[in-house]
């Protein structure tokens, strides 16, 4: 079964710590090959996955949109830019990673865009898994960097405008030229008192199924402050274990 998520959320919900966290549960269960696509220009995936990223696609963008770093056109330019692609995936155990890089600058990128996401389509289709870590809002979406997805998880923390951030993700998504098959809720870093009733009642008219909660881990939390990866958490740390959980209900074990 292939399956492609894309998490999404309002900036400083965890969405890179869950992308990382859901590569290592879906590693535990035996599924792959899996790629991790780090499309927030931030890129924190790689660190979060304790490995080193390959060459940004921003990289590959900037040169093939410019006259003196361009190939051919035609057939030419489109193989040229699928070579740079297959060369910028980084290698890991267990699975692949790719680097989007930053955003745009003021040249016109459509044409290479196209090629980028072509592609990446074409690349992602050698994965049985795809996990992509998506910007802050619905930036690489809107340009279809990837054609489809399965699932669409908003990540949300308990509050109002986090909730609020994942309302118009959701109402976007329905905009978007973009195929997606589910779109879901999870809020991350609960504590012991809940989510509250007034987020409940925000959660229950979002245009999404709620997800199983993750709890606030002052563990996980520590492990970002000094730039750890997932892999090195217990086996028994409960973000983890609510994490390897999320991932049976999304497999529809």
């Amino acid at each position: 079964m292939k399956l492609s998520l894309a998490v999404a959320g309002k900036g400083g919900t965890g969405k890179t710590t869950l992308a990382a966290l859901l590569v290592r549960s879906f590693k535990e269960k035996g599924i792959g090959p899996i790629l991790a696509v780090d499309a927030d220009p931030n890129s924190n995936l790689a660190e979060a996955l304790g490995t080193e990223p390959g060459r940004p696609l921003a990289e590959i963008r900037e040169v093939s949109s410019t006259s003196e770093g361009s190939p051919p056109g035609g057939l030419g330019r489109a193989r040229a830019v699928d070579d740079e692609i297959q060369r910028a995936v980084a290698e890991a155990d267990g699975f692949d990673l790719i680097t989007m890089g930053r955003g745009e600058g003021p040249r016109c990128y459509c044409y290479v865009n196209t090629l980028l996401r072509k592609s990446l389509s074409s690349l992602s289709a050698n994965y049985i898994l795809v996990v992509l870590d998506n910007e802050a809002g619905m930036e690489h979406l809107s340009r279809r960097t990837t054609d489809n997805v399965d699932v669409l998880i908003g990540v949300v923390n308990p509050t109002l405008p986090s909730v609020r951030a994942a309302e118009r993700i959701v109402a976007l998504s329905r905009e978007l030229p973009v195929q997606i098959g589910r779109r879901v809720v999870l809020v991350n870093r609960v504590g012991p008192a809940g989510t509250g009733e007034q987020i409940d009642r925000q959660l229950e008219l979002l245009d999404a199924q709620r997800l199983l909660d993750i709890p606030q881990d002052d563990a996980l939390e520590q492990l970002g402050a000094i730039a750890g990866d997932v892999f090195s958490l217990p086996n028994d740390n409960p973000a983890l274990a609510a994490v390897r959980n999320v991932v049976l209900g999304l497999l529809g074990g």
